[in-house]
């Protein structure tokens, strides 16, 4: 089986991370080795808290921070640009790979939360309470588009107009389902 990456992308307040949890324990119950990339749209977010020793390395110019426990690793590296979804997608899949000597298993599967023009296969999610989507329309960012998760009526007719598989956000069993024979393709 070869990794399977996927993008989750929605406006803000959409569910994704809801979604993502749900889904990433279902995976993981299944067996599969799950990682996730998150990305945020702001500059300046802090990974680790103010005052912590792998805090303090940075604010004195640490460009690349390791937090290394017996078991955890934590990263925190300084960009000069931004970082495109399938460059951090290789290095993830490397330091994954790495732990193969150590006896952890590679990633199977990577969720990727946002990173909507990765050119990655996305699974697009609209949400009826959400005033964002009130007026979207399934696609019209260009995405590659390969399911929707949604509860509004009009975007699911669309999907299944286009033939794309459609999904509600407490579907979680069928969307893992639908993720597991992608990975197994």
């Amino acid at each position: 089986m070869t990794l399977l990456a996927l993008a989750f992308v929605g406006k803000q307040n959409s569910g994704k991370t809801t979604l993502l949890e749900k889904l990433i324990a279902e995976l993981t119950r299944r067996g599969y080795n799950v990682g996730t990339l998150k990305h945020h749209s702001h500059a300046g977010f802090d990974f680790d808290r103010e005052g912590k020793d792998s805090w303090r390395h940075a604010q004195a110019g640490s460009r690349f921070t390791v937090v290394s426990a017996p078991d955890k690793i934590a990263m925190v590296r300084t960009l000069d640009a931004p970082e495109e979804a399938m460059d951090t997608l290789a290095h993830m899949v490397a330091l994954s790979k790495t732990g193969e000597t150590k006896g952890t298993r590679p990633l199977d599967i990577v969720l990727v939360e946002g990173f909507r023009n990765s050119g990655l296969p996305t699974i697009e999610l609209f949400r009826a309470a959400n005033p964002k989507d009130a007026h979207r329309s399934l696609g019209e960012e260009g995405n590659n588009i390969i399911a929707v998760v949604t509860d509004l009526p009009r975007i699911q007719e669309a999907a299944n107009g286009q033939g794309i598989p459609s999904f509600g956000f407490d579907d979680i069993d069928q969307l893992a389902s639908y993720v597991e024979l992608l990975a197994n393709n």
